[in-house]
């Protein structure tokens, strides 16, 4: 059965919208009036109600599509949805002080696909599908400077020249800070590779709240924050841009001790070596717990590794960071299975603490981290551990 009638109101405002998406630098009143053929007060009745939901921005006496528009677009949000999830339900998130938005790149711009405002009187609050230019911000920055080249000369090509020392720094450093506005603006990258970006976590502080202590304090949490929910995603590491580029970092120097015990309880994933059966070595990244000066990893019930530690237990692990000071840490010890009873909390309580170190509080409830049928926990103890910082050798 075919229902025939049509809304009149409807079918106006969706052509008020298609005249619109073919004005890149939008039309007046008077040029919507004469393409759309209806009265002047349906028209701004029309655009009134648009612009209060941000579907239609205006600037000047212009009027062009607004950003809400966006979030209608499901195919050009490339499955984005498990991105929004993470960021919603990481609780680490809602204790920082400042608002904290996620940005995805279009093109030559940034679109805000989420925020989570801060509980401050004042503070910086996103509309949904927000589009800003990508060169002239933090998060634009951040995700600009994980495009090849060729990619950048096609959607910057006045200002490639100009960008390349800023995105060659945000290469070393792994984060951005400059001021937009009223305020200034903090960014790290997310990546679901561990490597490239797709996103860039974005905090935002008032000009007037943005001293360089306060500024400076949030550096740190942010880029946990870009880590851990590229865990979440999936990252096997998080090592963005690659390697850090070999800018002067003077000498190697070595970590002292309460350094070294600092620098392995950060976000970092281990990666493991030991030998095959056929003698060859084998590598993987591991997520760890560092305690009591010894390395708790867990092995999947798959996983082919813990086989080969039966016939030799000597392994390297190294953690390294991937910008300044570049340190890094290389431990040479062997592993030995642990029983349930002699792991502390048991096996559950490991695979728990390991989800919440690396994808944050909350995660721990998820039904994967509650399996522990055919996991098995291993104990690395070292007979040698060495953390240096700087360029290595």
């Amino acid at each position: 059965m075919t229902y025939a009638k049509h809304v009149p109101a409807a079918e106006r405002t969706i052509r008020l919208l298609e005249v619109l998406s073919t004005a890149a630098h939008g039309l007046t009143a008077a040029d919507l009036m004469g393409r759309l053929h209806i009265s002047r007060s349906s028209l701004f009745a029309l655009l009134n109600t648009l612009k209060a939901r941000h579907y239609v921005e205006q600037e000047d006496s212009r009027y062009r599509l607004g950003p809400a528009l966006w979030t209608l677009l499901p195919g050009r949000q490339h499955g984005l949805r498990p991105l929004i999830d993470a960021f919603q339900q990481d609780v680490e998130l809602g204790l920082l002080a400042e608002t904290i938005a996620l940005a995805w790149l279009d093109g030559a711009e940034t679109v805000i696909i989420a925020q989570r405002e801060s509980r401050q009187s004042v503070r910086a609050v996103f509309r949904p599908g927000e589009r800003r230019p990508a060169a002239a911000t933090a998060a634009g920055l951040i995700l600009l400077a994980g495009l090849p080249p060729n990619t950048l000369h096609i959607h910057l090509p006045h200002h490639i020249h100009d960008l390349m020392p800023t995105l060659s720094h945000i290469h070393t450093t792994g984060w951005s800070e400059m001021p937009y506005g009223d305020t200034v603006e903090l960014a790290a990258p997310i990546c679901v590779d561990g490597i490239q970006p797709v996103a860039a976590l974005l905090t935002t502080i008032p000009t007037f709240r943005a001293h360089p202590e306060p500024v400076a304090a949030l550096v740190h949490p942010v880029r946990q924050a870009a880590a851990r929910l590229s865990y979440r995603l999936g990252a096997p590491v998080y090592q963005p841009y690659g390697w850090a580029n070999s800018e002067p970092l003077g000498p190697t120097m070595p970590l002292q001790h309460a350094d070294l015990e600092r620098f392995l309880q950060g976000p970092w994933s281990a990666r493991l070596a030991c030998v095959r059966r056929d003698g060859s070595p084998h590598v993987i990244p591991l997520w760890y717990e560092w305690a009591n000066r010894c390395m708790w990893v867990t092995a999947s019930p798959d996983a082919a590794w813990k086989t080969y530690l039966a016939a030799g237990k000597q392994v390297s692990l190294t953690v390294d960071e991937p910008w300044p000071p570049l340190r890094r840490a290389l431990i040479a010890g062997h592993a030995e299975p642990v029983a349930n009873a002699d792991i502390p909390g048991g096996l559950a309580g490991l695979r728990y603490r390991l989800a919440i170190r690396y994808l944050g509080q909350g995660a721990e409830t998820r039904a994967e981290f509650r399996q522990i049928k055919g996991w098995q926990a291993f104990r690395i103890v070292p007979h040698k551990i060495t953390g240096r910082q700087g360029l290595g050798r």
